[in-house]
């Protein structure tokens, strides 16, 4: 009966523990994986441009990136205070890496017209 006890303590430790409470302001998963793929879809973009007038650009890429946060209904500072965390537990972070990459395929994918 203890070891029964025991067991199911420990895995309800382990459940609690995997799905950890993200602080206050932090960017939950799903939203940050999809704010993270138009962000790396913005950026590819900047890469193939940065070749012509690199002022004209900045303003135009500034632009689009103010224009995708308030898409997305984020602040700049919710970005970064939301990166910083992420950056300090990356056993949570990996998951949301993988998730840019599943909707960045699945744009991909999508036909072109």
């Amino acid at each position: 009966m203890k070891k029964t006890i025991l067991l199911l303590s420990a895995v309800a430790m382990m459940c609690a523990c995997s799905h950890k409470e993200l602080p206050e302001g932090v960017i939950d998963g799903e939203r940050m994986a999809a704010f993270l793929a138009d962000a790396y879809t913005l950026e590819s973009y900047n890469s193939v441009e940065s070749k012509s007038d690199n002022d004209t650009l900045s303003i135009t890429i500034r632009a689009a990136y103010d224009d995708m946060l308030r898409r997305h209904k984020l602040t700049r500072d919710e970005v970064e205070y939301s990166m910083q965390y992420y950056a300090n537990h990356p056993d949570q972070y990996r998951p949301i890496l993988e998730e840019v990459g599943n909707i960045l395929n699945k744009e991909a994918e999508k036909p072109r017209d």
